[in-house]
């Protein structure tokens, strides 16, 4: 989920790319995708990287913040296994969406859910039936996870061979 602190600089528009299902932020070289190694993205998303967590299971998550999606405010978390991008997991902004003791509403939820599900389809020219598409590179979801209690969106990519 994206902090709801906004930074001072204009966000970096996320745009993803429907043949391979790599994303693109602003006009950097560097794309997020199944080739993307951890050391890669340390380098080249620096600017944006405001946490890195290993969970001890050989799995790191690297958040990246001050993005836009769909013209939203966005924040991407790139799950590595080892060296190898696994997923990302996407988590937008909404205007006037409605907190609770600084938790989302389960109508703001819902409406990001939407919102996710309509972009992400959009972008990669198919609806999220039921909240997922495939395609031979991998998967994207958006829906809501109720034992977060939150909304859950983003893209899987099928393991390199």
């Amino acid at each position: 989920m994206p902090s709801r602190a906004q930074p001072a600089s204009p966000a970096a528009p996320m745009t993803i790319d429907a043949a391979d299902g790599r994303i693109q932020i602003g006009n950097l070289p560097t794309r997020i995708g199944p080739a993307l190694s951890l050391d890669q993205a340390r380098i080249a998303f620096a600017a944006w990287i405001q946490g890195e967590r290993d969970v001890g299971t050989g799995y790191l998550w690297l958040s990246l913040q001050g993005l836009s999606l769909g013209g939203a405010r966005a924040g991407i978390s790139l799950c590595f296994r080892g060296q190898q991008l696994d997923m990302v997991t996407m988590g937008v902004e909404l205007p006037g969406a409605e907190l609770q003791e600084g938790w989302p509403t389960q109508a703001a939820i819902d409406a990001e859910v939407a919102f996710m599900k309509r972009t992400l389809g959009a972008a990669l020219g198919r609806t999220l039936a039921g909240g997922h598409a495939r395609f031979d590179w991998g998967e994207a979801w958006a829906g809501f996870d109720p034992k977060g209690f939150m909304a859950s969106s983003g893209i899987r990519y099928r393991p390199r061979r």
